[in-house]
């Protein structure tokens, strides 16, 4: 019994399987016959079960060689199959590696160049912050200069007494910035 060569081993294999083991039932059965045959002492059906079973021999040893052979190629195939499916698993693995790597190499320059606008965002606000208690001193200091100017005009009039300790100086800047501990770091910075 010839293969078919049109169609898988797969597909073969079952049949094959079953002919092999259908044709070994058939050898089966007519050496037990042989063997009744025998000890019946029936010597003309020994020889007849004999002759059958030594005609069906090569087509059973053929068969199951054959579903032997098709078994073994439908592992070969299903072996190179998983080895086509492994590497291609692989490739598939490694592409997407490489994408999710080119994604996140993106992002990490696209958080790197935030990072740094943020920075530079904060190192300017913190020279404006130095800026603006710089200003916020200077303006205490004209608010002292004038609280000195309305107290001179005061004494001159004659509203008030002079004080022989002065007029207090406006000090309400430099207590706020020394409870606050930003404000402290920035004053000292000297930005």
């Amino acid at each position: 019994m010839a293969a078919k060569t049109d169609s898988h081993p797969a597909e073969a294999l079952g049949p094959a399987k079953e002919t092999a083991t259908r044709l070994r039932a058939q050898l089966s059965a007519l050496e037990s016959d042989l063997a009744q045959a025998l000890e019946s002492k029936d010597y003309s059906r020994a020889e007849t079960a004999q002759r059958a079973a030594n005609g069906l021999r090569p087509a059973v040893l053929l068969s199951e060689a054959q579903a032997t052979a098709l078994g073994a190629a439908v592992a070969a195939l299903r072996a190179h199959d998983e080895q086509e499916n492994a590497v291609a698993v692989q490739r598939e693995r490694e592409e997407r590696a490489e994408s999710d790597r080119a994604a996140a190499t993106a992002s990490e320059r696209k958080a790197h160049a935030e990072a740094q606008q943020h920075l530079e965002a904060a190192q300017s606000a913190v020279k404006e912050a130095a800026a603006s208690l710089r200003e916020a001193f200077a303006a205490e200091m004209r608010e002292t200069e004038f609280r000195q100017e309305a107290n001179r005009i005061e004494v001159e009039v004659g509203w008030v007494e002079p004080s022989a300790f002065g007029v207090s100086p406006a000090q309400h800047i430099g207590p706020a910035v020394d409870l606050d501990p930003v404000l402290i770091a920035i004053r000292r910075s000297g930005v």
